[in-house]
């Protein structure tokens, strides 16, 4: 079968110590071999890390407590106000309709599309 690199090395790919492969003068900077960082040094930065996201998953918690109840009351607010809307432009359109079907068809057309946009409008 087949691989997927299965031609020759091209001549500028050299292997590191660590078996990868990149080409000579490619400009990285990486430092050869590995770091070497004493342990309770590299421990620190975890330490750190858990207790800072310890502290912004409170704040989130409190913050969402507190912004609970405002969300609620505006949030019915817009609700209530969508529904009427709603309910205006829906009365538009019968009425929109009821005037198309009678003599009053100029007033009926502009009345209708009023409370189509409307009735749509409130339902995005």
């Amino acid at each position: 079968m087949k691989q997927v690199h299965s031609g020759p090395i091209p001549p500028l790919m050299v292997a590191t110590d660590r078996g990868r492969w990149w080409p000579l003068g490619s400009g990285t900077l990486r430092a050869r071999g590995p770091h070497r960082r004493s342990p309770a040094a590299s421990a620190v930065p975890v330490v750190l890390g858990l207790l800072g996201r310890a502290i912004l998953w409170v704040l989130a918690v409190a913050w969402f407590v507190v912004a609970l109840p405002f969300r609620l009351v505006f949030g019915t607010i817009a609700l209530l106000g969508r529904l009427t809307g709603l309910a205006i432009g829906f009365g538009l359109m019968v009425a929109g309709a009821f005037f198309l079907a009678g003599p009053f068809f100029l007033l009926g057309i502009p009345l209708f599309l009023f409370g189509l946009v409307l009735t749509l409008r409130c339902l995005d």
